[in-house]
Parts: C-alpha cells; sequence; structure tokens
C-alpha cells in the first residue's frame, strides 16, 4: 500500500534502504548533505537484510592485517575467468579500486567495522582464485543504540 508522504527538498533522495542506498545515505550526510531515504517496505534493509550481509571486498586491509596476500591484479584475474564474456573491464577495475577504499571509509568515519569471514571465493582453483581473504562479514552491532528505529529493522 502506497503512503503519500510530505513534500521535502532535500540534497540527496536515495530510493532503498539496502546496503546500496544506506551507504550512499551515509556518505552523502557525513559530506554535509541532507539525505532523504525512501523505502517501500515497512521496514528498511531492503534483500541485504536476507543475504547474510556478507561483502567481497578483494584487496581489503583486513586481510593485510592477518597477512593475507592477494591484489588487484589477481581478482581481476579470476572475475574475468567467472565472467567470460561478461566481463567489462571498466566496472571491474572501479568495483576494485573503490571497494577496499570503501570499507576503509566506513570504519575511519562510523561505528560499522568488520570481520574477515575465512570463506573462499567460489571457485578458489580458478585463475585468481584463492581460499580466504576476500569476504568480510559486519561485526555484531548493538541495535538498541537505534533507538526507536530498531523497530523497523527486517
Amino acid at each position: 500500500m502506497a503512503v503519500e508522504l510530505p513534500a521535502r527538498e532535500c540534497d540527496v533522495l536515495v530510493i532503498g534502504s539496502g546496503v546500496g542506498g544506506l551507504s550512499a545515505a551515509v556518505t552523502a550526510g557525513l559530506n554535509g548533505l541532507d539525505v532523504q531515504v525512501i523505502e517501500k517496505e515497512p521496514v528498511f534493509g531492503g534483500t541485504t537484510a536476507f543475504s547474510g550481509g556478507v561483502l567481497w571486498i578483494p584487496d581489503n586491509h583486513l586481510a593485510r592485517q592477518q597477512g593475507i596476500e592477494d591484489s588487484q591484479q589477481a581478482a581481476r584475474t579470476y572475475l574475468q575467468s567467472e565472467a567470460g564474456e561478461s566481463f567489462r573491464p571498466d566496472v571491474v577495475d572501479a568495483f576494485l579500486q573503490n571497494g577496499p577504499a570503501m570499507l576503509r571509509f566506513f570504519e575511519d568515519n562510523t561505528r560499522f567495522r568488520c570481520n574477515l569471514y575465512q570463506y573462499p571465493d567460489y571457485h578458489p582453483d580458478a585463475p585468481g582464485g584463492v581460499m580466504r581473504g576476500r569476504s568480510v562479514v559486519p561485526q555484531a552491532f548493538d541495535i538498541r543504540a537505534l533507538g526507536d528505529a530498531m523497530s523497523r529493522l527486517a
């Protein structure tokens, strides 16, 4: 059922409250912009709330801190092997360059923290594949800090 909201001006309008939408909203807010998040469901979290929350971020600082070696080139090789003819080097390179920076940004600027998840790539024996170090999961968070918004979690 659609709910009509009052008109409101903002600098950034985010449609959806999954990890992509909320990441954009937090980043915009941290940069001083007025943000409005619109979600069609009565709870927020989108499909991310049901996905397990695992992020695949090759060559991340958490792996390096544990002495796990990785590189953007190895991850690129893996993705090219997996994607075949669908491989888009521009998109993959942007992801590989910005994924680790995004993870570091959120850890440096918010209470969001991750742990390295000891999970292999889907095909660790494929070219560029690894047995561990690319998957991260959010650390537990005391949801009571959300106050009344806690009831709107998916």
